[in-house]
């Protein structure tokens, strides 16, 4: 059974954006996103859980693979190790978890049976372009 629905399959394509998925885990994994130089590695492969109820809740969390560090050296907060407690592991690949909580009321906000794939993707990239957001 498929994680996503069949518009949302349709706008990946149109977005011309990779990815892989784990349907017995629920794992939705965008492939080789291309970093912001903030960071020491240039790609990532970011995996998030699609909850049974998508698109009704948004989510707050996303995995990474490799664990990012900054180029600038500075921490980045609400981020886990290697190891870390809530990390997931995928073919072999452990991915560290970024959590990020959005403003229910603001701009964020997941619009129940509107809000997609794209727009799950628009939060990880808003995130990972400002680490130090929380």
């Amino acid at each position: 059974m498929p994680l996503l629905f069949e518009d949302d399959y349709a706008k990946l394509k149109q977005c011309c954006l990779t990815y892989e998925e784990a349907e017995q885990q629920r794992f939705f994994i965008f492939t080789q996103y291309r970093l912001p130089k903030l960071y020491t590695a240039e790609f990532a492969d970011i995996l998030v859980i699609i909850p049974p109820n998508y698109n009704q809740a948004g989510n707050d969390m996303f995995w990474t693979f490799p664990r990012l560090h900054r180029a600038d050296g500075q921490p980045i907060p609400a981020v886990l190790d290697p190891g870390g407690g809530d990390n997931r592991i995928w073919n072999g690949k452990e991915f560290c978890r970024w959590s990020r909580h959005w403003d229910p009321s603001g701009k964020g906000a997941w619009r129940s049976g509107k809000d997609n794939i794209i727009s799950i993707y628009r939060r990880i990239d808003w995130a990972l372009k400002n680490p130090d957001a929380k």
